[in-house]
């Protein structure tokens, strides 16, 4: 340090974890070597990128698809392939921006370039996931084997989402030998399948408008801590060890998906934040119960929120009263009726009871229960202009693990709606989406974009279509007879 500024890795310590160090002889030195780290980095805030940055976990670098587009999957790092296996699988990403809204009512479609031989039987299939979830099945239909040439697979948009998009492409292929399975046969060599790379995916336009609160965009793109001209609030409990390292943690996250470093200011009290965007970080009982109540969260979660001991549920309404009941009734006759209906439904127009309904329900205050050792939160700011976060936890030590634990490449994908919460027992996320979110221009006005947004809205609410589509019908019905009479045979 006293030689001069230093930011590089030292040697590991226990765990096999590397220190990072940021040293010099002067506050000066260790600015200069602050600001070496962030070196490679030529965007500035507020500019428009053209990809995300992912080499250190992926490459080559996700591609933002901003509007209608197609792409070659040669580009995205898909190389052509032979395959003499089961299954085959291979995966690319492509990236959403932060306003992205069309996971009601859109469709991708992937022009898919392969090829089978005659030793694949019928009921073969090739499934598209999305961020490991289905989107779309393509069945084997034909013997004697086949080439698809720019086959259209339309892809649903229901499990996109802002930032990096997994789409994986995964053959099923059997075969007569494989179903023989003699004892001791080798395995054959003889490719089954083949990938080519100048399959292409294309995503039509789409609707562009913020959501808030929506941690999705926050994880996915860093939105609102990206985008905002003053620095954001940076509020903690207690300044100890752990209670910094998460909100360190936290900070580089969302500098990382962002594509630059943010700007943070340390307040010393929620009570001056005022309105603007905010990252709260600290154990439940130490925040003021006002604040809590910011998130929509039960407040007796600051007094029994203890992994393990789980918090009591707020009493319920009638309707959350009788749907729990009828889960609970096993083999009764309205459960039966009502079930039966409700699946068939979901298989035949994929409509489910939230689908059908008039207009959003109302939020539900969230308690952590027995099994979540840590929580992000998010909530809007008393006027509803600023975009507050809340990482907390039971105790410190549960705050940084749980805080190390969801920020891990291959779990903060899975952070979504307005609450996540981890579940150290079980490794995974479990998220509470967003009933009613407030929806924000992020962008000037268009007729096609406007049409988009108004689509999704309305494929999120078939009532509201529905009686829309009906009102429209009938008065035009009632001009059309208004405009006979005044132009009937008795004029």
């Amino acid at each position: 340090a006293s030689a001069g500024a230093f930011a590089g890795f030292g040697s590991a310590v226990a765990g096999g974890a590397s220190p990072l160090l940021v040293t010099g002889p002067t506050p000066q030195a260790v600015q200069a070597a602050i600001e070496t780290l962030f070196s490679s980095i030529s965007r500035t805030p507020g500019a428009q990128r053209a990809t995300f940055s992912t080499r250190s976990w992926h490459a080559p670098d996700v591609p933002l698809i901003m509007s209608d587009r197609r792409i070659a999957l040669s580009e995205l790092g898909i190389e052509s392939s032979e395959f003499s296996g089961r299954r085959f699988r291979n995966e690319f990403y492509i990236g959403m921006p932060a306003d992205f809204y069309a996971s009601a009512y859109g469709e991708a479609s992937l022009l898919l370039d392969a090829a089978y031989s005659s030793q694949v039987l019928p009921g073969s299939h090739v499934d598209i996931y999305v961020n490991d979830q289905i989107a779309s099945t393509v069945p084997i239909s034909n013997n004697g084997g086949g080439i698809f040439r720019h086959l259209p697979i339309n892809v649903t948009m229901r499990h996109f989402k802002p930032g990096p998009n997994k789409v994986t492409i995964e053959a099923v292929l059997m075969t007569a030998q494989d179903q023989a399975c003699a004892p001791g046969a080798p395995a054959s060599a003889t490719p089954r399948f083949a990938l080519f790379d100048t399959s292409e995916i294309h995503i039509p336009d789409y609707a562009q408008i913020g959501r808030k609160p929506d941690l999705a965009a926050m994880a996915g793109a860093g939105q609102p801590y990206r985008t905002g001209t003053t620095p954001v609030a940076l509020s903690l409990d207690r300044f100890d060890t752990d209670t910094m390292s998460a909100a360190a943690t936290l900070i580089s996250r969302l500098a990382s998906v962002a594509g630059h470093p943010i700007d943070i200011e340390t307040v010393a009290s929620p009570l001056v934040i005022g309105d603007r965007d905010a990252l709260f970080v600290g154990t439940i009982s130490q925040f003021p119960q006002a604040l809590i109540s910011q998130f929509n969260l039960v407040p007796s979660s600051q007094i029994s929120w203890k992994v393990g001991a789980g918090v009591q549920q707020p009493a319920q309404n009638s309707e959350n009263l009788f749907n729990d009941w009828r889960e609970r009734v096993d083999g009764g006759i309205w459960e039966g009726q009502v079930s039966s209906f409700e699946e068939w439904m979901k298989r035949n127009f994929d409509l489910s009871s939230d689908t059908l309904r008039f207009l959003p329900a109302a939020e539900q205050p969230y308690a952590p229960p027995a099994n979540v050792s840590f929580m992000l939160a998010q909530g809007l700011s008393p006027s509803g202009e600023g975009v507050w976060t809340l990482a907390t936890a039971p105790s410190s030590g549960e705050l940084l693990g749980g805080m190390a634990a969801m920020t891990r490449e291959n779990r903060w994908g899975g952070v979504t709606g307005r609450v996540a919460a981890y579940d150290a027992g079980a490794e995974k996320i479990e998220t509470v989406e967003v009933e009613r979110p407030y929806l924000y221009s992020t962008r000037p006005f268009s007729f096609s974009n406007f049409r988009l947004i108004a689509a999704n809205w309305l494929s999120s609410n078939v009532l509201s279509y529905s009686l829309a589509f009906i009102g429209f019908v009938s008065l035009l019905g009632l001009a059309t007879f208004a405009m006979l009479r005044m132009m009937g045979r008795h004029r």
